[in-house]
């Protein structure tokens, strides 16, 4: 009987994990930064120089199975989109890039979206 316990409590703690890694949400961030150093996103904010001259888009993920897309927007205007495949993990983290000219000053808007189009996170910011 005394080893029945030990073993009965192992496979309910196995279950539980199945039952927690199943029914995980698919998330992610988004976030805009002016550099990555050391898989981090630096200099994040929602107002940034028009000098900047590069932005970095940066999202941790979990429970996306096969790829996030970052989608940039300058206005209501599609700049481009980036599909980044996930790492062989539940939990991963991914960035992209973009050049701002000195011109398009503005609203922008840099979104993680699912392969098939569900938005996961919208992250709004203004180059002045």
């Amino acid at each position: 009987m005394r080893l029945a316990l030990p073993c009965l409590a192992l496979l309910l703690v196995a279950t539980t994990g199945a039952v927690a890694q199943e029914s995980q949400e698919v998330s992610a961030t988004a976030v805009v930064c002016t550099q990555i150093v050391d898989n981090s996103c630096e200099g994040a904010s929602s107002r940034f120089s028009a000098a900047v001259g590069k932005l970095f888009g940066f999202s941790q993920v979990a429970g996306v199975p096969d790829r996030l897309i970052h989608v940039w927007f300058y206005g209501d205007k599609e700049l481009g989109r980036i599909a980044m495949h996930a790492a062989k993990a539940n939990r991963w983290r991914c960035w992209s890039n973009v050049t701002v000219n000195k011109s398009m000053t503005g609203k922008w808007r840099l979104e993680a979206r699912t392969p098939d189009g569900k938005v996961l996170s919208s992250f709004s910011f203004t180059v002045q």
